[in-house]
């Protein structure tokens, strides 16, 4: 009778730990963990599978105890942070965490808005000067022909080599590798608007008895547009 009895009081704290639990959640997810965790050590079902796991006999009165210390653990928990959103509601907090957080700097609710404020102001001159830093970086590179030519590179290569390859008359073969840029020389075509020259020799172009001839290219390349202008090549190397 005692053990049947014993098991019904445990069922009970079962349930009552899981409505605990459901409670728990909305005002703190660990609290509401440990209330499942205690239901699950006043589960008798789970009893067995703690002794195995266990490898030894464990005593029924621990897994009650443990429970208990878990429940109101996690109870204790729950009622703390509700506590704390009531008092971040009443002194004029956005919610718990800016209160938290106030409480750890000593601040009131118009206190710690200024100082988050100040920190937003702090993060906005950082972003600006950051800002600044980029831009003069970009205009100094805007007025070197390498630095210029190397930022614009890969969009000089997808427009200048299809207009390469159609000044061939019969069939083209590419040369170029990792050891052969495609690009070898450069020049201003015109700074102030920034159009770069290219110039290579990584391309043979079929003649017309089907012997494949090196050849040398110059292309004009508009980094506003992303075009290339201006293409030209002729047999030869540089």
């Amino acid at each position: 009778m005692g053990i049947v009895l014993g098991k019904i009081i445990s069922w009970l704290l079962v349930a009552l730990a899981c409505l605990t639990a459901f409670a728990c959640f909305s005002d703190s997810v660990i609290g509401g963990s440990l209330a499942i965790a205690a239901a699950v050590f006043f589960c008798p079902l789970s009893w067995k599978m703690l002794r195995r796991f266990a490898a030894q006999e464990v005593p029924t009165g621990a897994f009650i105890i443990l429970a208990l210390v878990t429940y109101f653990a996690g109870t204790g928990m729950a009622i703390s942070n509700f506590d704390d959103k009531k008092q971040a509601v009443q002194q004029g907090f956005a919610n718990l965490e800016d209160y938290q957080a106030a409480n750890k700097l000593g601040l009131d609710a118009a206190s710690y808005a200024k100082h988050l404020d100040g920190l937003a102001a702090v993060e906005r001159q950082k972003a600006e000067e950051a800002k600044a830093t980029q831009a003069k970086v970009a205009s100094a590179c805007r007025q070197d022909l390498q630095c210029w030519a190397d930022e614009n590179q890969f969009d000089a290569i997808m427009a200048c080599k299809p207009a390469v390859q159609k000044l061939a008359k019969y069939d083209y073969e590419w040369t170029d590798g990792i050891t052969s840029p495609i690009f070898s020389r450069l020049a201003w075509s015109e700074k102030k608007s920034g159009m770069i020259i290219y110039f290579g020799d990584e391309i043979k172009f079929q003649n017309g008895l089907g012997n494949f001839v090196r050849h040398t290219y110059a292309c004009t390349f508009d980094p506003v547009s992303k075009l290339a202008v201006n293409v030209s090549a002729e047999s030869g190397r540089l």
